[in-house]
């Protein structure tokens, strides 16, 4: 036996996933090795042939040159498990890597947002945390299991002390994950299976009533750009990172509208909100003078080159709070809340107040809206009877 081959079955036999091949003569020639199953934790027996050559010492030298290769094979990781053409077996870092491949090919072809983009890796660096945390491995897609799903949402909810709805953020995530190794044929059942999502708490933010909009109006003496910002929320029911993304080009004040491209929405659909009379004069003053390519909201919330951080828009917000004793419930997403429910009771029909806001349903807006704790005085006196 070559000395390099000895070398090779001297390190398997200390390896504790195979056990070297060796040549059994016989009336079939055959080459004979274990190699342990990924999926049972067990070792297999596996069997080649040695093909037929009419020379005998030719036939045995060239078996044992298929031991050698095979050792050599196995003692460099290769597992048999592991063929290409096995995608049962598939390694989870590949199956990873072809998933984000794909997602960032989506984002190039504007089907899938830079936000989305960004959250899917957010969610695979912290499922390799939680790994790292726990001394979890994933060598393989189907490790990815149910428990382990189960362990995991587990840790981000409870050790991470997370919200309901940031649960339910990963639970998606990972149920897309799932049905993405499904229509890729890695695994044949998606592990999210009968995880029911936690149920939505109800809004902790609340109506903005007029001691609240006296002290914003009052800000806005020493925060003019800011306040504009926020009437954009009030007014156009604009999400904290629209506003962020949207240009001078998309505002058209003599048509009262601002288009909101597919790109920059949250539903990536290029679509057209109003701008009410009541605020288009100080979004004029906002971009005079401005550049069509400028950003609506650039540094310290003035039209400009660069393109405003969103978190900086909450930390406004904070500082507007702590600074007039605002309470925490009133949150920036109220400027929101109040204005699709003030224009729901000044009488716009629902359906013109849901194309406003964007959503896809009526339900959708229905939900920002807050009932009265108070009897209504139009029902009291309606005109109707059984």
């Amino acid at each position: 036996m070559p000395k390099s081959e000895k070398n090779i079955i001297s390190k398997k036999i200390a390896f504790l996933d195979f056990r070297p091949a060796e040549f059994k003569g016989g009336n079939d020639w055959l080459v004979v090795y274990h190699v342990k199953n990924p999926k049972t934790n067990l070792m297999e027996r596996k069997r080649v042939r040695v093909p037929v050559i009419s020379n005998k010492a030719e036939r045995l030298k060239y078996a044992k040159k298929m031991v050698f290769e095979i050792n050599k094979k196995l003692d460099s990781g290769w597992s048999p498990f592991l063929e290409t053409n096995c995608e049962k077996y598939k390694r989870y870092d590949d199956a990873i890597k072809i998933f984000v491949r794909e997602i960032t090919k989506e984002n190039k072809d504007k089907i899938k947002r830079v936000d989305t983009l960004r959250a899917y890796n957010s969610y695979i660096n912290l499922i390799d945390t939680y790994c790292k945390e726990k001394n979890k491995v994933l060598n393989f897609v189907f490790d990815l299991n149910k428990q382990f799903v189960l362990d995991y949402l587990n840790w981000v909810y409870m050790e991470r002390n997370n919200s309901p709805i940031t649960y339910n953020n990963h639970l998606t995530f990972l149920k897309n994950l799932g049905n993405f190794f499904i229509n890729k044929g890695f695994v044949l059942s998606n592990p999210t299976t009968g995880i029911l999502p936690k149920r939505k708490p109800q809004k902790i933010r609340v109506l903005i009533d007029d001691d609240v909009k006296q002290k914003l109006k009052k800000y806005s003496e020493v925060e003019p750009d800011y306040f504009t910002l926020c009437m954009l929320t009030y007014f156009c029911f604009f999400r904290r990172t629209e506003l962020t993304k949207l240009k001078v080009s998309d505002v058209n004040i003599k048509d009262y509208l601002i288009t909101i491209r597919g790109d920059d929405s949250k539903n990536a659909k290029t679509e057209t909100v109003t701008i009410p009379i009541n605020f288009v004069e100080r979004l004029r003053k906002h971009i005079e003078n401005a550049g069509k390519d400028d950003y609506l909201f650039s540094t310290n919330f003035k039209i400009g080159k660069i393109q405003l951080n969103p978190k900086k828009i909450s930390d406004t917000w904070s500082k507007f709070r702590k600074l007039y004793d605002v309470k925490n419930e009133v949150q920036f997403y109220s400027l929101k809340d109040s204005g699709i429910t003030e224009l729901l009771e000044a009488g716009v029909p629902a359906i013109k107040v849901r194309n406003q806001a964007r959503h896809y349903d009526i339900s959708i807006t229905e939900k920002y809206t807050h009932r009265n704790k108070f009897s209504d005085e139009a029902v009291v006196k309606a005109n109707f009877d059984f």
